[in-house]
């Protein structure tokens, strides 16, 4: 029996398991799609937004090529026909006011007519600045510098490339083009800063960028760097070309500092969108990538085989919780993993891990509200089972407790010893009644009378068990317990006959073709109570001495009373004990020594006649 139980419970757990899986194992193998990818990248610009310390990175400014330096009034006009005499003058104010390290992210492709020799031996005398190069459209040159201002100083390239929805996340560490290798602008600027020689090498490997003892930072497969940006736009200082040309800057203004010089005007169009700002100038995306670095604070992107890992770990969680068929907690921990998996992001971003946040969210959501509709419909079968078996004979409160035995997975067949009240009512003078009357009026007088009967044993909570011809029977005590049992059952008993009485003083009763009485027996003691029968169709029922004793007292009470067992009425009546009347001992079939029994008698039935 507890077999046939256990063999239901694991195919219906089996059933979560397969559906739970499916739906987790079909989200983590879209993990790495396009659409996936792109709901990731833009729940980690989120964070990265909403998390980003809007505080620069120290010892990094910007001197921007801006609209006032453009302007042919108040600046020099267009930048293609620039004296680059002018890049020298700033490199001797940059000088002045302290600046350690210059990088331009300016392309000079173009010769000037004037101004090349003075920029040039302007870059001889400092050689802490490093030009750009940028990989031409052909992927197979290279945009640098003229022959003339190549002097010695560092090449590093300022090529760009967004991802596929057009956000700048990262940058190639190394360019290569024509056997020639080029290390990112921010890069190079990082080793003069730490005074590192040339013949430290760049190596990635493993995930892993490093030079000699000086950076160990994360990198993609491809060799790039996620970088982990200080802010939205304007974050770093940034002074005009044209002010500091002119002198805008105080003697040791910024010392000790690296300074980019790179294109902000709006006419030069070097704006890009990043996960901070819909729209950051090239230049301080290049600033980002020299805080990153300086920082070490390059951000790891969590890999595809853990996300999915992840996916189908929270489907197992979710899965094991719905084969415990509690509803409510399978809805918190739905509710909170959604809440709680933003809060893990934030945490893992602010320690440097980009974690893929709408994975695991789509687990709690898609999995999870599967799995709890799988298990609403299931316990929405076993009450309509339950309400099959018990809607028309239970109260309302022991109903509601057999509900919840299925809810828990505990309606099943077998049972637990417990102590209960039986009641048992059956008609006086039916084998008369049967063999006088046709079968069709005696189903309606015994239905009639039978329903008189349930309602009251019903108002006064007991559980109605079951109809044998002329016959009913009620549990006190269970499934619910009732401290009060013994008395309710007499209770209910004496009503049941009280009502069949008001109703044969009715005209109702004037129209069926006889009219019948009832007597009543209730004993109480230790049964084994549960469910009893097969597994396609079981009752409620209690097995005992304490049935067959009750069943001996209604078959021994006359019509209109209420015979109590001994049992029964050692139990606390309260003012129902000054009604009973002694009926004094009797001896019945299956028991060696006869029992005292008392009686509750309608007024006026003369019953102890």
């Amino acid at each position: 029996m507890n077999r046939r139980w256990t063999t239901k419970r694991v195919w219906r757990v089996l059933r979560f398991v397969l559906i739970g899986l499916g739906v987790g194992g079909l989200l983590a193998a879209t993990t790495d799609w396009n659409w996936r990818n792109q709901l990731n990248r833009s729940a980690a610009d989120l964070l990265v937004r909403t998390l980003a310390p809007q505080i620069p990175v120290p010892h990094i400014a910007i001197v921007g090529i801006d609209d006032a330096s453009l302007n042919s009034t108040s600046g020099y006009g267009r930048l293609t026909e620039w004296d680059r005499t002018l890049y020298a003058r700033l490199l001797a104010e940059l000088e002045r006011a302290g600046a350690r390290v210059v990088v331009f992210d300016v392309l000079f492709t173009g010769r000037a007519s004037a101004g090349d020799a003075a920029f040039a031996q302007a870059l001889r005398d400092h050689p802490n600045t490093v030009l750009a190069v940028a990989q031409a459209d052909d992927d197979q040159t290279l945009a640098q510098p003229i022959d003339q201002l190549q002097v010695g100083n560092p090449l590093a390239h300022v090529t760009i490339t967004p991802d596929s929805d057009g956000v700048l996340r990262r940058v190639p560490l190394l360019l290569s083009v024509a056997d020639q290798q080029y290390e990112t602008l921010g890069l190079a600027a990082a080793r003069l800063w730490w005074n590192l020689p040339t013949d430290s090498p760049l190596t990635i490997n493993n995930g892993r960028a490093t030079i000699a003892n000086w950076l160990d930072l994360p990198v993609q497969a491809d060799g790039a760097l996620l970088v982990d940006y200080a802010g939205a736009g304007k974050t770093y200082p940034l002074y005009s070309f044209v002010s500091v040309v002119n002198g805008g800057l105080q003697p040791n203004e910024l010392r000790d500092t690296i300074v980019l010089v790179g294109a902000t005007g709006t006419a030069l169009g070097d704006r890009h969108a990043t996960p901070t700002t819909a729209v950051m100038d090239g230049v301080e995306f290049h600033a980002n990538v020299l805080g990153s670095l300086l920082n070490r604070s390059a951000l790891v992107e969590q890999s595809v085989g853990s996300r999915q890992a992840i996916t189908m770990l929270v489907t197992l969680c979710l899965t094991a919780l719905a084969g415990l068929r509690r509803p409510n907690v399978l809805l918190a921990v739905i509710l909170g993993g959604a809440v709680l998996t933003p809060v893990v992001g934030a945490i893992a971003l602010q320690n440097g891990l980009r974690l893929d946040v709408p994975s695991p969210l789509l687990a709690f959501g898609v999995v999870g509200l599967t799995l709890l509709a799988l298990q609403n419909a299931s316990l929405r079968r076993d009450h309509a089972q339950v309400l099959g078996l018990f809607e028309q004979r239970t109260p309302p409160s022991v109903l509601r407790e057999l509900l919840h035995s299925a809810e828990r997975g505990t309606l099943h067949l077998g049972g637990e010893r417990r102590e209960v009240t039986i009641v048992f009512l059956d008609m006086r003078g039916f084998t008369a009644l049967s063999e006088r009357l046709p079968p069709e009026d005696m189903m309606n007088i015994v239905n009639t009378y039978l329903t008189i009967i349930a309602n009251a044993l019903i108002e006064h909570g007991g559980t109605l068990n079951q109809y044998a011809g002329d016959q009913a029977m009620a549990i006190f005590n269970a499934p619910i317990a009732q401290t009060d049992h013994a008395a309710r059952a007499v209770r209910a008993a004496y009503a049941a006959l009280a009502a069949i009485e008001r109703f044969n003083q009715s005209p109702q009763a004037q129209q069926l073709p006889a009219r019948a009485s009832f007597g009543a027996g209730v004993n109480t003691g230790v049964g084994v109570v549960g469910n009893v029968g097969a597994m396609e169709r079981y009752d409620y029922s209690v097995i005992g001495d304490v049935t067959n004793v009750a069943a001996r007292l209604c078959g021994a009470a006359p019509a209109n009373s209420v015979y109590i067992g001994p049992d029964t009425l050692a139990e606390n009546l309260g003012t129902l004990r000054e009604q009973l009347e002694s009926v004094g001992e009797l001896m019945f079939k299956g028991k060696e020594q006869p029992l005292a029994v008392s009686a509750l008698i309608l007024p006026g039935s003369g019953a102890m006649a």
